[in-house]
């Protein structure tokens, strides 16, 4: 009963959400009273029809989303690798924390340029995306376990663990409590990194080129379209690695 109760509040506030934000959008589009400034909200669920009809949007989002979870993967493994030599390793930790810094730093846009340059269109956005979401991984990791009691690794020592089992049985049940909704949230900062860079690459079969397109031929109402699919898209995705990961690593957690 209480969970059915909690289910439906929680699709009340999703339903108010939806409206104050169709509500905002009707205003703007009554406001600036131009199709090629704010498409109204009609027209832009006319476009919808087209976009699902046309063969190269599913051609352009199996390649958006495949360069994301390409992305994706290689930045969890690299974080957890560099993870583990920084809490294994104090001399590791204190090399690899000021290249995390400037990696943080690092202008998108600028990089994608010289990416194209170095990779090409096709690999830049794979590469860009693992630049913007592997810092903010190590960097929460490592904000997280900052607090850890000195205590536990000092009692982990004693009992004969090594720096695997000290990782295993001390740093990741930290991690397990949060890992779930940072690497979900990660993943949406992955998918706007690449499809930005997938405009400036102008990456064939991908959703960044498609909006590209419409925006150069002035059809204001599919690109709404085409960021409304990739945020309803980028939300699916969240929702499933939170609730994959969560029974995962429920053993850790608890």
């Amino acid at each position: 009963m209480k969970l059915k109760k909690t289910f439906i509040i929680n699709a009340l506030y999703i339903v108010v959400a939806v409206a104050l934000i169709l509500l905002a959008w009707w205003a703007a589009s009554v406001t600036a009273d131009s199709e090629f400034v704010v498409p109204t909200v009609d027209a832009t669920f006319s476009a919808f029809k087209k976009v699902f009809e046309n063969p190269e949007f599913w051609h352009g989002l199996v390649g958006t989303l495949l360069r994301s979870v390409i992305g994706f993967v290689v930045a969890v493994v690299l974080f957890f690798v560099t993870f583990f030599l920084s809490t294994a390793f104090n001399g590791f930790k204190r090399v690899v924390e000021p290249i995390i810094g400037a990696m943080r730093s690092l202008p998108a846009v600028a990089v994608t340029l010289i990416l194209m340059l170095a990779v090409g269109g096709n690999v830049t956005p794979v590469v860009l995306g693992v630049l913007v979401i592997y810092p903010i991984m190590y960097s929460t990791a490592i904000s997280r376990t900052a607090t850890l009691p000195s205590e536990l690794k000092e009692i982990c020592i004693l009992c004969g663990g090594g720096r695997f089992t000290m990782f295993k049985s001390v740093y990741l049940p930290c991690l397990a409590g949060g890992l779930p909704e940072s690497l979900a949230t990660t993943f949406s900062y992955n998918v706007k990194a690449v499809i930005g860079a997938e405009i400036l690459a102008q990456t064939v079969n991908s959703l960044g080129m498609l909006m590209k397109l419409s925006q150069v031929y002035l059809q204001p109402a599919m690109l709404v379209a085409f960021v409304i699919v990739a945020v309803v898209v980028s939300v699916a995705a969240e929702a499933v690695i939170r609730l994959v990961l969560k029974i995962a690593l429920r053993r850790f957690a608890d």
